[in-house]
């Protein structure tokens, strides 16, 4: 099963398995392991616990994403998987889904945020995704995805995994839930602020934009220019513009800059600017180089 498929494989019910992994060195019986994560209880004189198709799926997902592997009937965590928090768990796993084949079942969750910030480029804003059903969004998407394995059908994306690709999304830093109805918003803001923590450039120097974003695309392929976002705009047939950046990425480079970790540094109306989606609230709307600043 991919991660999308085991629906009750959520990322806190993996962690806690990885978490007991760790407790027991790295191995623990398919038996014990079930025990301690859904322990059973008396109501009424009565034993309840969860049906086993919990834990089958946590395991289903642990397994997926290459965190947990299943010898005979005892679980080994991966060494590579040297977690010891639940942010740290995040960047685990988004390293490994970065590297990812397009055709590979858990590719589906980078390539459909890639097809999401591409399609937001094409039709000029963001908007857009929180107007459809899962329904809808779900057959506009599997038309536009590469094709690749699944489990249980030919479709990689149907009504019943959005739900969960959204609940992936928030925990990767790539979707934030709010108050609202719809529930959700697209904000890539968490990542690209931990990426960008995470690059080994000097601080409080001036970098040129294009270089900066060739940096920024090696870990996040998703983004303008990237791998799977040039793919994706192949794909839907749109020719994108290297000096237009798309809605998505725009304010999430705002965000950053308001906040006072990175800095777009403006010259005036010269050639070599990227500018950005545009928004009327806020005064930056292209710029020449980036300074990241020495907190990042």
């Amino acid at each position: 099963m991919s991660m999308l498929s085991s629906t009750q494989g959520t990322s806190d019910r993996v962690w806690s398995l990885i978490a007991l992994l760790r407790e027991y060195e790295g191995k623990i019986t398919r038996a014990d392991a079930a025990a301690w994560l859904n322990p059973q209880y008396l109501k009424d004189d009565q034993t309840i616990g969860e049906k086993p198709i919990a834990f089958g799926q946590v395991l289903s997902a642990a397994t997926s994403m290459g965190a947990v592997s299943l010898v005979g009937q005892e679980l080994h965590l991966n060494p590579a998987c040297a977690a010891e928090t639940y942010d740290e768990f995040a960047d685990w796993l988004y390293d490994q889904l970065i590297d990812l084949p397009s055709q590979e079942k858990d590719a589906v969750l980078l390539e459909l945020f890639a097809w999401v910030a591409c399609e937001s480029a094409k039709r000029q804003t963001s908007g857009w995704i929180l107007e459809m059903t899962n329904t809808e969004l779900a057959d506009i998407a599997d038309a536009a995805l590469p094709s690749g394995a699944d489990d249980e059908d030919e479709r990689r994306m149907n009504s019943v995994k959005v739900p969960y690709w959204r609940r992936w999304l928030v925990f990767l830093g790539l979707m934030e839930e709010i108050s609202a109805n719809p529930s959700y918003e697209i904000d890539m803001s968490r990542r690209l602020r931990r990426e960008i923590s995470r690059l080994q450039v000097e601080r409080n120097v001036s970098i040129a934009a294009e270089e900066f974003l060739s940096l920024l695309r090696q870990r996040m392929p998703f983004i303008d220019g990237g791998r799977m976002y040039s793919e994706t705009a192949r794909r839907i047939n749109f020719s994108q513009d290297p000096r237009q950046l798309s809605p998505v990425l725009s304010e999430a480079l705002r965000d950053l800059h308001d906040e006072g970790l990175l800095e777009l540094e403006v010259l005036g109306d010269i050639s070599s600017n990227h500018r950005l989606h545009p928004n009327s609230t806020h005064k930056i709307s292209a710029f020449f180089a980036v300074s990241i600043k020495g907190g990042a």
